[in-house]
């Protein structure tokens, strides 16, 4: 992103990447209506948290977005055995979760650090920051969708 370097890439892991594939990799369990297995989702988060090195590729701007939603439906598909659609689908409502997140929260962010978007993303630490929104929202979004799965199953199970 931006002509990172290898030691910037290594900073996001832990500040960004890992918070980030774990609260991603939750929801899309929670939206599939999988249970919160953590075992599974530690697993699938930390092959996502290592495929985050697609950034380091000279590709595209925002091919690594596509290549991180492939990855994934294939890691969440190996660790569940859900099917690839639903996968795909899940996903999706999550990038949409971050786009509608990150639309509300960046400007007023950038304002407050008086800083540019390029500046913010450049950073790894003001990544992690900028970041935290929208993974409160996916981590909301995981938690609450799991509390009705329990509860529909609960009541099935009766």
């Amino acid at each position: 992103m931006f002509g990172e370097t290898l030691t910037e890439a290594l900073l996001a892991l832990p500040v960004q990447d890992l918070p980030e594939s774990i609260v991603m990799t939750m929801a899309v369990f929670a939206l599939l209506g999988l249970p919160l297995e953590w075992r599974k989702i530690a697993a699938v988060a930390l092959l996502q948290t290592v495929t985050n090195l697609v950034r380091l590729l000279p590709i595209a701007f925002g091919m690594h977005t596509v290549i991180l939603a492939i990855s994934l439906a294939i890691y969440t598909r190996l660790f569940t055995g859900a099917r690839l659609s639903k996968i795909f689908l899940a996903i999706a409502t999550c990038l949409m979760v971050i786009f509608i997140v990150e639309l509300i929260t960046v400007k007023p962010l950038m304002a407050v650090y008086n800083i540019t978007y390029e500046q913010a993303v450049k950073s790894p630490l003001l990544r992690g920051l900028f970041s935290l929104p929208y993974e409160l929202a996916l981590l909301t979004l995981a938690l609450v969708k799991n509390y009705f799965n329990r509860r529909k199953y609960e009541q099935v199970s009766r």
